[in-house]
């Protein structure tokens, strides 16, 4: 007696997510073929320089220059005599102005310094005429701190331009109890900070 024997063949049917893999993996290969790459190399980045410097006749700028000696003052009637210097941008940014006063002056008499004043008077360079004077007491400048405060004018002192100023002081009425009085060791400083002129603002 012959006995048949049958061998059971089973089509693969793969699953669902089988199939989903495989065609996950297909796709990736896919996209790894087709895609490309850009470089933007070698950036730096650089600010624009701030730096302005002093001087008393306009020339030999520096960083610093000597003050003066303001004799002459009556509190409450008469000012000191004029003296003048200029201040001149010599970095590459425009600049905002602002006055300082670094330390306590030297002061005997213990005077009132909220009644001691630095006056001080821009000229318009377009003109060559004074622009309004601005009045400063040293009280106002030491609770100010290193920050300061600002020069109304001029608003902006562009790269490599010069202002000068008339600079004065002067005392209220009241502010000497005895003789006479004085004070020493004034140091007044400016600081330049950059800034973005109004007709050149900046673009990204």
């Amino acid at each position: 007696m012959i006995r048949q024997t049958f061998i059971n063949l089973k089509a693969w049917k793969p699953s669902v997510s089988t199939a989903l893999a495989v065609l996950i993996v297909a796709g990736a290969v896919a996209f790894a073929l087709l895609q490309n790459h850009a470089d933007l190399t070698g950036n730096s980045i650089s600010t624009e320089s701030a730096s302005l410097a002093i001087s008393q006749n306009d020339s030999n700028y520096s960083q610093t220059a000597a003050g003066y000696a303001f004799t002459g003052v009556i509190p409450g009637l008469q000012v000191s005599q004029t003296e003048h210097f200029f201040l001149k941008n010599t970095g590459s940014a425009s600049l905002t102005l602002n006055i300082d006063l670094a330390a306590t002056p030297t002061n005997p008499s213990g005077d009132d310094l909220s009644k001691v004043h630095i006056l001080l008077t821009p000229y318009d360079p377009s003109t060559g005429l004074p622009a309004a004077t601005q009045d400063f007491t040293l009280q106002a400048l030491l609770n100010a701190g290193p920050d300061g405060v600002p020069l109304n004018y001029p608003v902006s002192l562009a790269a490599g331009l010069k202002e000068k100023f008339d600079i004065q002081m002067n005392m209220d009425d009241g502010v000497v109890s005895g003789t006479d009085a004085s004070l020493s060791n004034i140091d007044l400083g400016f600081t330049g900070l950059a800034a973005i002129a109004a007709n050149n603002p900046l673009t990204f």
